[in-house]
This record gives C-alpha cells, structure tokens and sequence, in this order.
C-alpha cells in the first residue's frame, strides 16, 4: 500500500465520471422542482437533493466496509493476507466513493470550476476532513478558506504529488483498523467506521460548496438521524 500511484490513478479516472454525475444529479434536481411545485428556494433544493446524496454513499461505502469484514470473520478462511486484500478493496471503493460524493455535492450547490480545480478541491476536502483541523473549521467561511489555500498549493505542486501526500497522511490510520481481525464484531464496525467516514467528508464537501451563508442553520448530517432522511436516489 505504499505505492499510492493507484490513487492518483483513480483521480484522473474519476475525471471521466463528472459528465454523468452532473447528468444524474441535476436529473435529481429537477424531479426535487416537480416534487415540491419549483418554488422551494435553491438552498433547500440543494442541501436536501446533498443529503440523499450523503445517506447514498455512507450506506454504499458502509456496506462495502461490512462485506470486506466477512472473510476475516470466518474461522480458517480469516487471515492477515484476507484482511490485507479486504483493507485493499475497501479503501479503494471507499476513495472512489468519497471522491464521487464531493462532485456530485459540487453539482447539486451549482459550483462551476473547471476539472483540474475540483479535483485539488476534492483532494483537500479528503486530507482535511482525516485531520483534526477539521474540528477547528467551525463555520463554512473558515474552512473554504483553509480548503482553498489547501488546493492552490495542490495545483501548484501538481495533483499527482497532492494526491500521493493525501495518501500518505490517510492510509496509516485505514491500515490501523486492527478490528478486521476481530471475528463477527468487525463486520458492523466496519460498516460503522466507513458510514461515519464519508458523513465526515459529505458534510464537509457541503459546507464548502454552499454558496449561502446561512446554510449551516441546517445542520450536518450525523449516523444518528441517517435513517431519518429522505430515502436514498436508488441505482439506476
């Protein structure tokens, strides 16, 4: 796992992704206009079409942290190399998902940057919300501030080097996830450590998207009130 060219990889790949994810995103927007008679203000649009969009990728990366967990839990089958492969893939899909989550978040607050500048975004929104400077970041203002400042420097050193130093800070503490080895009881931690994950960096990925200063009266989403939200988009 110390080679990280695979994520830098996966970021140019994503690229490829946006002109669908803006289509799937901005069909969801305007089924949510339909819905509610297109009188709602863009900000309610926005935060609730983000939070389908939040709820859909922690349960997908939950479920994928849950199902990587079941070989490990297995007697005989669970090994330390089962493990390493089921870390491998997780990480993986997770990377991609959370990736996929801030474009689609972008989409859905109306952000327009060009794909070089919302990858370096996206990157610093991933580095910032594994440290705990994102504890520090209280309002919106700030962190937009931080995350700028994060991704010009990004953009300056070039995205294959940012992404390499991103991995770099956020793969230990994966590979610390020492509870795959604990038989039965790492399926649903798994699944709870991955949803808590991307509600972190969804969370984040609004606020510094949201154009509206008073979008923070509307709340982060937490695993709490999760299943409380309105349904997810299904796959399609």
């Amino acid at each position: 796992m110390k080679d990280f060219g695979w994520f830098d990889k996966l970021l140019t790949i994503s690229g490829t992704y946006l002109p669908s994810t803006r289509k799937d995103v901005k069909d969801i927007m305007a089924a949510y206009d339909l819905e509610h008679g297109g009188i709602r203000p863009k900000k309610y649009r926005a935060y609730d079409v983000s939070s389908r969009l939040i709820k859909k990728a922690a349960l997908k990366t939950g479920g994928m942290g849950g199902l990587t967990c079941v070989p490990a839990a297995l007697p005989v089958v669970g090994t330390l190399g089962t493990v390493a492969l089921g870390s491998a893939v997780d990480l993986y899909y997770l990377m991609r998902t959370q990736i996929e989550l801030c474009y689609a978040v972008s989409v859905a607050y109306e952000v327009e940057m060009d794909e070089e500048e919302l990858k370096a975004i996206t990157l610093a929104i991933l580095g910032f919300s594994g440290s705990a400077e994102t504890l520090k970041a209280l309002t919106s203002g700030v962190l937009r501030r931080s995350i700028d400042e994060i991704a010009s420097g990004y953009l300056k050193t070039g995205l294959s080097k940012a992404s390499y130093e991103v991995m770099e800070r956020l793969v230990p503490q994966f590979l610390k996830r020492t509870y795959k080895l604990i038989p039965f009881l790492g399926i649903p931690l798994g699944a709870s450590i991955n949803i808590a994950s991307t509600l972190i960096v969804g969370n984040q990925a609004r606020r510094y998207f949201s154009i509206w200063a008073d979008s923070e009266l509307l709340g982060d989403i937490t695993e709490e009130h999760l299943l409380r939200l309105p349904g997810a988009v299904e796959e399609s």
